[in-house]
């Protein structure tokens, strides 16, 4: 192992690390009382801001920034809801036990938090979600140990919980919808700013009890793992290959385009996936960053025997046939003028 390599420890490492970069990252499907079927994505980024390359943001006063992204598909209507907000303020912790504690103020007049109630229990409140969330196993460590080498220089640390159960209620424009479903957790940090990479993900939950988590990272090298969490709780890590099918959507937003089906082989599993999306329009934007993210259907061939189930994809560094930064200045302006001033008042009263 590098000398940076330090074991993941709970719950010490569920908070926030000095670190460039750092995500705390939630998906999943929930289905109301009629059955309809949502799919929802929430991420909370603490990035250090003269390390991390965020050219827009560089006029804040801040050592770190932090910012929320989050998304919620109505599958059955195929309407897709994405929320930005593009700096977030962050409030003190209340409790001092050594859970974890992230309370901010993004999307105004909320006060939106993520809250660790117990081990691996977690309350999600935001502008348009307000679920609770229990894990049902342990953490996943990718490649085993939680630590990953990308390339020299480019090392980060990464567990996931896989298998949450999840109730609560999403918003969808102006209608409070009950829900319940299963969710999936990422947290991972790094001292690297992520610019100019590109990569896919994956994130599949079967019915059999089985979850897979599985990428490919392209930087000047090309890295692609999957681990896998079977029902018992026992992990494995393996060599995938993934393949993009002829399916593909492309934005009108940016003109970039990004596949919409996938082949996941993992040989020495004995694992086939064939993954495609549920709805084609999932993308975000962030500064100069596009990303697609979104639900997806899965069948697999395990062993010979066939199952089905549910996951999710994120595609990250395709290229844009359009100005990122016109677009995104031009769609957020008025919130990053409001959190500024918000910025500005807070940091008055301290």
């Amino acid at each position: 192992m590098p000398d940076c390599f330090k074991p993941i420890r709970f719950p010490q490492d569920e908070l926030p690390h000095n670190k460039i970069i750092e995500w705390w990252y939630f998906n999943g499907h929930l289905w109301d009382e009629h059955k309809n079927h949502y799919a929802f994505m929430y991420a909370f980024f603490k990035a250090d801001l003269k390390r991390v390359k965020l050219p827009w943001l560089k006029i804040l006063p801040v050592k770190n920034i932090y910012f929320e992204h989050s998304m919620i598909s109505d599958v059955k209507n195929n309407k897709f809801q994405a929320t930005i907000s593009p700096f977030c303020l962050l409030l003190p912790k209340k409790s001092k036990r050594p859970l974890l504690s992230l309370r901010y103020l993004g999307q105004l007049p909320n006060v939106s938090f993520l809250q660790e109630t117990k081990p691996f229990s977690y309350r999600l409140k935001t502008k348009n979600l307000d679920l609770t969330l229990t894990s049902a196993k342990k953490p996943l460590l990718e490649n085993q140990t939680g630590f990953i080498k990308l390339k020299p220089g480019r090392e980060t640390w990464y567990y996931s919980l896989t298998d949450l159960a999840a109730s609560g209620e999403i918003r969808i424009g102006k209608k409070t919808v009950k829900v319940a479903g299963q969710s999936w957790h990422d947290h991972q940090w790094a001292d690297a700013p992520y610019e100019n990479d590109y990569w896919l993900w994956f994130s599949v939950q079967l019915e059999n009890g089985m979850e897979i988590i599985c990428f490919e990272y392209v930087r000047e090298i090309k890295k692609r793992l999957a681990t896998v969490m079977y029902k018992n709780c026992a992990q494995k890590t393996f060599d995938v290959e993934i393949i993009p099918g002829k399916n593909s959507w492309t934005s009108p937003q940016t003109g970039a385009s990004y596949p919409q089906e996938w082949e996941i082989i993992i040989p020495k599993g004995k694992i086939k996936l064939v993954v495609n999306s549920l709805n084609k329009n999932q993308e975000m934007i962030y500064g100069l960053i596009n990303y697609w993210e979104g639900g997806l259907s899965v069948k697999a061939e395990i062993a010979g025997e066939k199952i089905k189930g549910l996951g999710f994809a994120e595609l990250v560094g395709l290229p844009a046939a359009k100005n990122l930064i016109e677009i995104f200045s031009s769609k957020f302006k008025r919130e990053f003028d409001r959190s500024l001033e918000r910025l500005k008042i807070a940091k008055g009263r301290q």
